[in-house]
């Protein structure tokens, strides 16, 4: 085995790795976003998020984490069609935001 099959072995090893824990990682915010809608009393649409923003934050213990911004869309009313947003630090839900909207 010579360097070149090591390195794209390594490579595919580590996108598998990667696209494993995003989907993972969206597992969450989608769990998030729906606790966020039934708190806020609105419905989540198309039951779904997307990954909207992606960067690198320190989190309380000073760890470097992957901050990852999700968008979803939810109603309050079953007529208007508005955006929310979560962020999450690492696996952890940092914050949830909805668009301004009627009651």
């Amino acid at each position: 085995m010579d360097l070149t099959t090591l390195a794209i072995l390594f490579a595919l090893g580590f996108g598998g790795w990667y696209l494993w824990r995003a989907l993972g990682t969206k597992e969450v915010a989608l769990q998030a976003a729906r606790r966020a809608c039934e708190r806020a009393d609105v419905d989540l649409l198309d039951q779904s998020v997307c990954l909207s923003g992606i960067g690198v934050q320190r989190d309380q213990q000073g760890q470097l984490r992957l901050r990852r911004t999700f968008s979803f869309d939810f109603t309050a009313t079953g007529e208007g069609r508005y955006r929310g947003r979560i962020t999450l630090l690492g696996q952890r839900a940092e914050s949830v935001v909805f668009d301004p909207h009627r009651f």
